[in-house]
């Protein structure tokens, strides 16, 4: 879990420094989460790539936040896998998180289309066909 002593010196050194401000603090507190969340379900500490880790990150939002999911990473900044993928690197830079010599922020490019993803998570869907059909019977 993120520390508040963590996540105050990323706002002082990112957003608040205007080194980058794309992203609010809530962005990086949920990648930090989402991180330990997901090593801790692997059942092991190991290193994993962008693909994978994007994949963690988004079953997170799912558990943590349900079918509002896609709505608050909104809210943080975060509306596709690259912008996960600038959080993850602008805390590598800070020397919280770290990398391997492969890794490449390229890594994160265009890994799903979240609406895509969340929708089909997304266990009961409306016809809206019947819908129409309905009301106007």
């Amino acid at each position: 879990m993120a520390t508040q002593e963590l996540l105050e010196r990323i706002q002082s050194e990112l957003i608040e420094s205007g080194n980058d401000t794309r992203y609010r603090l809530g962005g990086y507190e949920f990648v930090l989460n989402g991180m330990e969340f997901y090593l801790t379900s692997l059942g092991e500490k190991r290193h994993v790539s962008g693909q994978e880790l994007t994949k963690g990150l988004l079953l997170f939002a799912q558990k943590q936040f349900g079918p509002i999911a896609e709505t608050v990473l909104q809210y943080w900044g975060i509306e596709r896998s690259d912008d996960l993928g600038n959080i993850v690197y602008n805390l590598i830079g800070l020397g919280i998180m770290s990398k391997q010599p492969e890794d490449s922020i390229d890594h994160f490019h265009a890994i799903t289309e979240f609406p895509d993803y969340f929708a089909q998570l997304t266990t009961f869907k409306i016809d809206k066909d019947v819908i129409k059909r309905v009301k106007g019977a």
